[in-house]
Order: structure tokens, then sequence, then C-alpha cells
């Protein structure tokens, strides 16, 4: 009976110790990275969609630009990264989707986008753009002009 006794307190304690010690919370750092994205001189288009990915390690994440062109991301993962700006709306619509393109144009509702809203080709994937930032503890600032 005393063995029976002991080796369950034995394997409880073991329970507890694998759950204590596999819990050691996330130790990775963090920042936050915030700025102003512009298109020839003027905000970027409102939707656009700012892809960040870290080569080494994988890490990606992404945040909106607002109307003003402003992005933020509160909470990144410490690092460098390459960076991608995707356009959202109806510039994707012909990339994307082309019978609802032409459903658009048959229908009279599809808006040419302004040349100067279209964001080019090469800054459209973090791979492909050149561009990268650098996220440091705490908060950063880096403005992108596309």
């Amino acid at each position: 009976m005393l063995q029976r006794q002991s080796f369950g307190y034995w394997s409880m304690g073991l329970v507890c110790l694998i759950f204590v010690g596999c819990s050691g919370g996330d130790s990775r750092e963090y920042g936050s990275l915030s700025g102003i994205v512009t298109l020839n001189g003027k905000p970027a288009p409102a939707g656009t969609m700012v892809t960040m990915i870290n080569p080494e390690n994988g890490a990606a994440t992404s945040a909106q630009v607002r109307a003003d062109g402003a992005y933020n991301f509160p909470r990144a993962q410490v690092g460098k990264y390459n960076v991608g700006f995707v356009p959202q709306g109806k510039e994707t619509v012909a990339e994307t989707d082309p019978d609802k393109l032409n459903e658009m144009i048959n229908a009279g509702t599809y808006k040419e986008p302004d040349a100067e809203t279209i964001i080019p080709e090469k800054f459209k994937t973090p791979e492909s753009s050149g561009l990268t930032v650098s996220v440091n503890l705490g908060d950063n600032s880096h403005d992108f002009n596309l």
C-alpha cells in the first residue's frame, strides 16, 4: 500500500514538472512599428496591406494602411523584415477574378484606378520590393515612399 501511494505522488510530481517546464512562456522579444506609406508623394491607397516577412525565422505580419497613409504594427517580433505592399480594392479585381472584372465592365460599374494610385508591381511582394525594415525593442518608426 505504501509503495502505491509513493508511486502516485511521484507520478503527480512528474506531471506537474512537465507542465511547468513546458509552459515557460514566450521568450521572443517584440517591438512596435508605425509610419507613413506614400505613393508618388501622396498617401498610399487606404486599405493597402503592408506585409512583413523575416527571412531568417519566417515571422510574418500584416497591417492595413489608413486613409492618411499611416500604418501600425502594435506588436512585431524583433528582427529584420522584407516588406511588400499589397493593393486592395478595384486594382486587384482583374488580378484575382477575371469573371468579376468582366461582369463589372459589362454592367458599367468598373472604374479604372487612377494611375497615381497603382502600386508598382515590384513593391507588391516582400521578396521583390527590395525594401527592408528593422524592428527593435520599444517603439519604432519607418516611412516608406513607393
